[in-house]
């Protein structure tokens, strides 16, 4: 993937050419054909996974219900920040081209490039709150 590629994730939209170029050397390809599993509900979330192509499922054991996601998404990007587990896991949809950036890859980026690691963390955090904005609403429509 080169940097302008990258430009189409909200993460690393508001960076510069030169910054995304850097990123995108960090960045881990992945494929995954239709069924097959990226990583399980509970397993240790180490890096954020982007969907170039195809489309991928989210499972959870606390939801009969999955959901698509498909080139764009962003998955896991609380784990470039943070130490956990996946709420989640990720099946192919469809044959997809993914992106993996490790927490540890994204950390040594960040000793280097603070103030370019802050806006992504900035960005982190705007989606985590959209994310807590939205299961609120839904929440508050289902008491009513």
């Amino acid at each position: 993937m080169n940097a302008t590629e990258l430009k189409a994730f909200a993460l690393f939209s508001d960076l510069g050419d030169g910054e995304r170029e850097e990123l995108a050397a960090l960045l881990e390809e992945r494929g995954l054909s239709i069924g097959e599993t990226l990583f399980e509900q509970g397993d240790e979330a180490d890096a954020l996974v982007l969907v170039v192509r195809g489309r991928v499922e989210l499972a959870s054991r606390r939801s009969t219900e999955k959901v698509a996601v498909g080139a764009g998404a962003t998955i896991g990007v609380l784990a470039l920040l943070a130490v956990g587990t996946r709420e989640t896991s990720v099946i192919g949809a469809d044959a997809s081209d993914l992106l993996l950036l490790s927490r540890e890859k994204f950390l040594r980026f960040a000793e280097d490039h603070p103030r370019v690691a802050f806006r992504i963390a900035a960005a982190v955090a705007a989606e985590v709150a959209q994310h807590a904005r939205a299961a609120l609403a839904g929440r508050d429509a289902s008491i009513g």
